[in-house]
């Protein structure tokens, strides 16, 4: 386990103190020690525009999955008729290969004949079809709801797993005290699933830091590099440019934000559990 792990991690930050294309690992050639990866790294502004991309995808994404989870688990936890199907289909974009799902909603976002455009259309909100994915300004709201909605499922099954638990003694006694349905929520449930909100809230900020697909097939990181995130930035140095040593660089730069975020969910649960 430790060489699966600190194997990947050691390639990647030796791979960042060099200047090395891909054409140079594939021949063998002796590489040169250098931080000029890094020095590049603190005055490009396009690598600060794709860690600012990479922030408002993330909070985006996540928190509109966290709120869509949450609404939708707790219409689950009611009693209703086909309650079971309806279970099964807010699992469906779960399900569905993220290529796939990010080709939906690009179909759902085109200019001419998108779905989107045809219900404003309809309704007479706009005279005239919009090209959300060729706007930088509408291009970052588009992928932020596709990842949303691929990933919204998560929090929906955290959340129904920990409502489970919630004794019905507790809610039964706040609405017996008067409690309104905000009360409830605010101070019986949201406490009793605060442990299952950081650990979903914290898995779905990695899984979001390094979604690739959604953006990729959607954008490409445009119009321009108005949705380049650093998990984008990695691919294009990496794998369209090969400077493997400059992708490498940021992927460090992702690495460390993401154990930034563990040991941050580490420790508040570790204050949770024992105090």
């Amino acid at each position: 386990m430790l060489v699966l792990i600190a194997w990947p991690i050691w390639l990647t930050v030796d791979l960042s103190l060099h200047r090395v294309r891909l054409f140079d690992i594939l021949r063998d050639r002796p590489l040169a020690f250098s931080l000029a990866n890094y020095q590049r790294l603190l005055v490009e502004p396009r690598f600060w525009d794709s860690l600012l991309n990479t922030l408002v995808f993330v909070v985006g994404s996540v928190g509109l999955a966290f709120l869509w989870g949450l609404g939708s688990a707790l219409l689950l936890a009611r009693q209703f008729a086909g309650r079971t199907a309806v279970r099964l289909a807010v699992i469906l974009p779960w399900a569905v290969p993220a290529t796939i799902g990010s080709l939906v909603w690009m179909f759902l976002f085109d200019g001419n004949l998108g779905l989107v455009n045809h219900i404003l259309l309809s309704a007479g909100v706009v005279e005239q079809p919009i090209a959300f994915l060729v706007h930088a300004r509408f291009a970052m709201v588009a992928v932020v709801l596709a990842h949303a909605w691929q990933s919204y499922p998560f929090f929906t099954v955290m959340f129904l797993a920990g409502l489970q638990r919630l004794s019905p003694e507790l809610l039964n006694a706040a609405r017996v005290d008067g409690a309104s349905p905000w009360q409830r929520l605010r101070h019986v449930t949201l406490p009793a699933l605060a442990d299952v909100m950081l650990v979903s809230g914290f898995l779905s900020l990695l899984a979001a830091i390094r979604d690739v697909e959604t953006i990729l097939v959607m954008t490409g990181g445009g119009p321009g590099r108005a949705t380049e995130t650093l998990a984008i930035r990695i691919y294009n140095e990496t794998f369209r440019f090969y400077d493997v040593g400059f992708g490498a660089a940021q992927g460090v730069v992702a690495f460390v934000l993401s154990l930034l975020l563990v040991l941050f969910a580490f420790r508040r649960l570790s204050r949770s559990f024992w105090g």
